[in-house]
């Protein structure tokens, strides 16, 4: 099936919502479908686009074809990209190879083609919009053409708020992983985390190696991090991610010697470095940034992170979020602990540690709940059956 994957994004980034479209543009593909992903760059034509997803995001670019708006405006290129996909979708309708299927993370590609033009899409949003942009997703939610799909229940129940009549075409799919990760065995697991040791500047001996990866923005939970490192010295806390700007100014900040900000890794790599852990970190905040002012996802958020650290067969300790309980267990899946409290942070790999039987537990039930529920294979087939309901 020919199925157009519309994106509101600039390549290359380094942003959760690059990532997110590359992973499902991979997985629409790896099901057999013949996929266009429209995207804006400044500068690259689409050659060079198709490298930097290969040789950044892993991916293998060959299997679906990019087309790139290049414009240099700081707003506008969601708008650019929308227009490029419509100029694009009636060149291929006037041939009489008009895609089967459209989804569109755009917002102004779903209203070109599902109110305007009148075809049926998927269109899937992240946030409830403000502004007149709330009027364009109020219109998109609304129209029979159309079904919106959403990320968590939280981010449903807000996008529907008044509206409970259009209910049946707002749909939940929470975030993934890739497909066909395998867990790593305990061998594995110890020569790589061997080589991390050796690879650090203090050359210290460390009981055990406890990870964290994502961004460095405010509400991310570092000085939760950070603290947990002061309180447990024989621990090895390693921090992965953040812009080079942050990266530096943490690093220069940094006072403690088993704390370590190692830098940003090119997706290839995040997976290895996730599955030699001994525990990994997801501090959110009753806050979350997304690197915006003024933005606080906490309330609706479906983190990637969430999913592949699942997928690392790793004991996961996470902030009590309600949105985070929408996918998490505590003392099934994880260990839920209150943001701030850091005693309770403490505790909960004191615990963890303390019971091979919890130890097991947690990682087997969190790589069986990505395996059967949470990859974007998975996400991708239940998105696209939705043609079926228009």
């Amino acid at each position: 099936m020919k199925v157009y994957y519309i994106s509101p994004s600039t390549i290359p980034s380094r942003s959760a919502n690059l990532v997110h479209v590359l992973f499902m543009t991979e997985a629409l593909s790896n099901l057999g479908h013949k996929v266009t992903l429209f995207l804006h760059s400044n500068k690259h034509n689409s050659d060079k686009c198709i490298d930097i997803v290969k040789n950044s995001h892993d991916i293998d670019s060959n299997i679906f074809n990019i087309i790139v708006y290049k414009g240099s405006f700081k707003r506008g290129n969601e708008l650019g990209i929308a227009i490029y996909s419509l100029i694009f979708y009636l060149k291929d309708l006037l041939k009489g190879v008009a895609p089967a299927s459209i989804i569109s993370r755009n917002l102004y590609g779903a209203f070109l083609l599902g109110i305007l033009m009148r075809k049926s899409l998927i269109y899937e949003t992240h946030t409830p919009e403000i502004g007149f942009r709330k009027y364009i997703q109020n219109s998109l939610v609304a129209s029979k053409k159309i079904q919106t799909v959403v990320i968590s229940n939280s981010l449903r129940q807000l996008i529907l708020r008044n509206k409970i009549h259009l209910s049946e075409r707002v749909h939940v799919f929470h975030d993934a992983a890739r497909s066909g990760r395998i867990a790593l065995d305990s061998v594995q697991r110890s020569i790589l985390k061997k080589d991390l040791l050796n690879s650090m500047p203090n050359k210290q001996s460390f009981a055990k190696i406890i990870g964290y990866f994502g961004h460095l923005y405010p509400g991310r939970g570092i000085e939760v991090i950070q603290s947990l490192a002061n309180k447990h010295p024989e621990f090895a806390f390693v921090v992965y991610g953040g812009n080079d700007k942050e990266i530096e100014i943490f690093k220069n900040n940094n006072k403690t010697s088993n704390l370590l900000f190692m830098g940003h890794l090119n997706q290839g790599a995040v997976y290895e470095k996730m599955s030699m852990m001994d525990v990994l970190l997801m501090p959110y905040q009753k806050q979350v940034s997304i690197g915006v002012d003024s933005v606080d996802t906490s309330k609706w958020m479906s983190p990637m992170k969430m999913f592949e650290y699942m997928s690392a067969s790793v004991p996961i300790i996470s902030s009590d979020l309600p949105v985070l309980r929408e996918v998490l267990v505590h003392n099934e899946n994880c260990i839920l602990v209150q943001p701030d409290d850091i005693d309770s942070w403490s505790k909960a790999l004191k615990n963890i540690f303390s019971s091979n039987f919890l130890y097991k537990k947690l990682s087997e039930n969190s790589y069986n709940d990505y395996l059967n529920a949470y990859t974007w294979n998975i996400r991708s087939k239940k998105i696209l059956e939705l043609s079926s309901e228009k």
